[in-house]
C-alpha cells in the first residue's frame, strides 16, 4: 500500500520554493507583495499566507485578490499555487511560520523555504537564485540571506553574537541617542552599509530568509514560545546543533520598508523595548544562551531604570 507521502509527491511535483508569509490584518500589503513582489522571482513556485486573527472578509479579500489563491484549513491542498491558512487569534510569528511550514511540508514538498515579510521590495530580481546557487556550493550553511537594508539605504543586520549585556546596553543607549544625538546616529548607519560583506554571521534578519526545508524540520522549526522577535537567534542556535550555519550572501539585497527605526514619541521613555520582547529574551538567553534568570532580569530593570530617567 502506497504511503499518504508517496501519493502525494505523484500528485504534485516537488517544488523548489515555498514562500511563507505570516499576515496581521494587512491584507493590503500582503496582496501588493504576493502579486507584485514575490512574482518577480521565477523559482518562488508556490506561496503560503498565514492570516492571523482572520475573520472571514479578511480571508476573502484575500482569495479575491490573489489569483490561483486557496482558503484551507491546512487539512487539504488543491493544487493552487497560494494558499491561505487562517488562525482566528493573532498566534504569533514563529506559531504562524512553523504552521506554514508544516502545510508546505506536508503537500509541496518544496525543497526550500523563504520566510518573508510582507513589507518588502526585492531589488534584485535574481535573488533567490543567487541565494540557492550559494546553499548548493557550501551544504554547512543553513539559514541564508541577502543584504537587508531600509528605505534610506542602511542596513538592518546581519549581526554578530550579542551577550545579554551588550543587548541590554544597546537598549538603553538607543532610545537615549536617538532623542539626543540622531544625526551622528543616522551617519553611522549609512556607513555600515558599505561595511556588510558576504560571509557567515551568528543571526540574520527575520523579515527575509531561506533555509532547506529538510534541515527545518529536523531542526525542530521556530519556538513556539517566542510571540515576536528573536526567532532569528533561536533558530541559528537549533541549525548549529545540528552542523548548519548561517550565511549572508552581500552581492543582493531586498528592500525591507517596516525597518525604518525613528524615536518619535519620547513618552515612550523605557517601553522601547516592550514586554514582548523582555519575554523572548528571557527564552533565548536562559533556555540557549544558559544565562540564570537573575542576571537576565537584573539587566532588564536597569535598562527600565535608566531609559524611564534619560530617553
Amino acid at each position: 500500500m502506497a504511503r499518504e507521502s508517496d501519493t502525494l509527491n505523484n500528485r504534485f511535483p516537488m517544488s523548489k520554493v515555498s514562500a511563507v508569509i505570516v499576515s496581521y490584518r494587512n491584507e493590503e500589503m500582503t496582496c501588493r507583495y504576493v502579486n507584485e513582489e514575490l512574482c518577480k522571482c521565477p523559482e518562488i513556485d508556490h506561496v503560503v499566507i498565514v492570516n492571523n486573527a482572520a475573520t472571514d472578509e479578511s480571508n476573502e479579500a484575500l482569495h479575491a485578490a490573489i489569483p490561483n489563491s486557496e482558503v484551507s484549513s491546512g487539512e487539504e491542498y488543491h493544487n493552487s499555487k497560494v494558499t491561505i491558512l487562517y488562525n482566528k487569534e493573532n498566534q504569533g510569528f514563529a506559531r504562524g511560520n512553523n504552521q506554514g511550514a508544516r502545510f508546505v511540508d506536508r503537500f509541496i514538498h518544496s525543497e526550500y523555504l523563504l520566510f518573508t515579510n510582507d513589507d518588502i521590495i526585492i531589488s534584485d530580481a535574481d535573488v533567490i537564485s543567487r541565494l540557492i546557487k550559494q546553499r548548493e556550493s557550501d551544504g554547512s550553511i543553513g539559514c541564508f540571506a541577502p543584504k537587508i537594508l531600509k528605505s534610506d539605504g542602511s542596513p538592518q543586520g546581519p549581526f554578530a553574537y550579542w551577550s545579554l549585556w551588550r543587548r541590554y546596553g544597546l537598549y538603553t543607549v538607543y532610545p537615549i541617542g536617538m532623542r539626543w544625538f540622531r544625526r551622528v546616529i543616522d551617519k553611522k548607519r549609512a556607513q555600515q552599509s558599505q561595511q556588510i560583506v558576504s560571509g557567515f554571521y551568528n543571526t540574520l534578519v527575520g523579515c527575509f530568509f531561506m533555509v532547506s526545508r529538510s534541515d527545518f524540520m529536523r531542526a525542530g522549526m521556530m519556538d513556539n514560545r517566542t510571540f515576536l522577535y528573536r526567532e532569528e537567534e533561536i533558530l541559528a542556535e537549533r541549525l548549529k546543533a545540528i552542523g548548519k550555519r548561517s550565511y549572508c550572501e552581500a552581492s543582493v539585497s531586498v528592500v525591507h520598508l517596516g525597518g525604518q527605526s525613528s524615536y518619535k514619541d519620547t513618552k515612550r521613555k523605557y517601553n522601547f523595548v516592550n514586554q514582548t520582547i523582555r519575554d523572548s529574551d528571557r527564552i533565548y538567553y536562559h533556555d540557549y544562551m544558559k544565562y540564570p534568570l537573575w542576571q537576565i532580569r537584573l539587566a532588564q530593570n536597569i535598562q527600565k531604570l535608566l531609559c524611564a530617567i534619560f530617553a
